[in-house]
């Protein structure tokens, strides 16, 4: 009797651990259902266990070592980091359209009306031949400071124009004979390295029609002309134009600068030393021009409307 009543004690708590399990069981798929009803679909997911070098005395141990537990989800494309643009500062195509509409050269007609009246003025057609090209570029000076130069290319001369667009009229102009320039690079602007100058961005043109260096008294001048290189640079309307924008861009005129310096050297001159023409960072010396800072800041070489007074 007594085994007979042992026996079905057993088998009740049996029967009772069977129910337990069962009901451990919905209630584990209960809480796996997600707020639609539906199992939470776990595929993919992966368990890791990262075991670390060291682990404090009373921690859970995982062979030795604490156990660190993460959850990855499953594997899909990696988010990519946002690009990063640098800083553009100087150089052309970095304005608004309104400061664009202030430029006087940005007006209809304005480029056009430039260069006839250097054509009609300034060009001699016995000394420089025909006009092969025109553009409107920024010449920046050995200080650093920019100004708004209107550039012809000839068959044997390069014409640099200081073109009053407020007054539609020629303040001055420089004629550079082609087969005199014995150097022109093209390449990044760069500064010495204790300049306190701000960077310029873009690229430049240098050019030379001397072999000899400039002179440290020429270049402390601020005002001096004699200095024998120009270095030139994208006008600033170069993306904000009613035009071709190849009129306002260095790298186009430099490709025309060395096909005309070289076919005028063939004709010419063909026995005098090749054009020397060179890519590499072009050197601005220029290191704390306090007078410079203000001249492009406020685009004083460039001939625009200033709240009222043009110049």
């Amino acid at each position: 009797m007594a085994d007979a009543h042992y026996r079905r004690q057993d088998q009740d708590l049996s029967t009772t651990s069977e129910s337990s399990d069962q009901q451990t069981a919905i209630n584990m798929e209960q809480n796996l259902a997600d707020e639609k009803g539906g199992l939470m679909d776990l595929s993919g997911v992966k368990l890791e266990l990262t075991r670390p070098d060291t682990a404090p005395p009373d921690a859970r141990l995982y062979n030795g070592a604490e156990a660190e537990v993460s959850f990855a989800g499953p594997a899909g494309p990696t988010a990519a980091a946002p690009e990063t643009k640098p800083v553009k500062i100087g150089g052309g195509g970095d304005i608004s359209e309104n400061i664009a509409r202030g430029f006087f050269a940005y007006r209809p007609g304005a480029f056009d009306l430039a260069v006839e009246t250097t054509k009609s003025e300034v060009v001699l057609p016995d000394v420089d031949g025909s006009l092969r090209g025109a553009w409107l570029l920024t010449e920046i000076d050995h200080w650093d400071s920019e100004k708004e130069r209107l550039v012809l290319l000839t068959d044997n001369c390069l014409l640099v124009v200081f073109f009053d667009f407020v007054a539609s009229k020629i303040h001055s102009f420089k004629r550079i004979v082609l087969k005199n320039l014995t150097s022109v690079k093209i390449g990044p602007f760069e500064y010495p390295p204790n300049s306190l100058m701000p960077r310029r961005a873009g690229t430049g043109v240098q050019l030379y029609w001397s072999r000899e260096e400039a002179t440290a008294v020429q270049k402390w001048n601020p005002f001096n002309r004699d200095i024998p290189y120009a270095i030139f640079s994208s006008h600033p309307l170069i993306e904000r134009t009613l035009r071709d924008p190849d009129v306002y861009r260095v790298e186009t005129f430099h490709v025309a600068l060395v096909q005309g310096s070289q076919a005028v050297r063939a004709t010419q001159s063909p026995n005098s030393p090749a054009l020397n023409v060179v890519e590499g960072p072009i050197l601005i010396e220029s290191y704390a021009s306090l007078w410079s800072l203000i001249h492009n800041q406020s685009r004083l070489g460039f001939s625009r409307e200033r709240g009222g007074v043009s110049f």
